[in-house]
């Protein structure tokens, strides 16, 4: 009897042994996509961007995002008084590259396609008040899109 609790006993400790290793794989796995540099994302396809987004009256209503690049040298600064946070060099960098390079914008989509992934893309709310949007594409054109 005691024999067979004891290699319940033994089960039991593998078992959870295992499961620690592998809940502590998948945490790695996760931390290392998260922590992926940015570097290894698809290059951003603009070399201006600047979004401004209010909602109601007041700063405290306000999005502000801008990316700018120009030769090797690139800028960004994030101004989010909506959640209260702002970022700027290497940060909001990170930040804006990681969001702009997964953004698809042409020359071909309408205003209000446009306007759509943006907030999709910046996970902003589609019920704004006004909206500035200026992006300057690699090939040189400009989409400005005031609403």
């Amino acid at each position: 009897m005691s024999v067979i609790r004891m290699t319940g006993a033994i089960c039991l400790v593998v078992i959870m042994i295992a499961g620690c290793r592998l809940n502590e794989e998948q945490q790695q796995g996760n931390s290392a996509v998260e922590n992926a540099p940015v570097s290894n994302m698809k290059p951003v396809p603009y070399d201006h961007f600047s979004l401004q987004v209010n909602y109601g009256n007041g700063e405290h209503n306000r999005y502000e995002g801008m990316y700018q690049k120009n030769g090797d040298n690139e800028k960004a600064e994030i101004e989010d008084k909506l959640s209260g946070i702002h970022q700027e060099g290497e940060e909001a960098l990170d930040e804006m590259k990681m969001i702009l390079s997964e953004l698809a914008v042409n020359q071909h989509m309408t205003d209000q396609e446009t306007i759509r992934n943006v907030l999709e893309s910046f996970n902003l709310d589609s019920h704004y008040d006004h909206l500035r949007l200026n992006i300057k594409l690699h090939d040189g054109t400009v989409r400005e899109i005031k609403k």
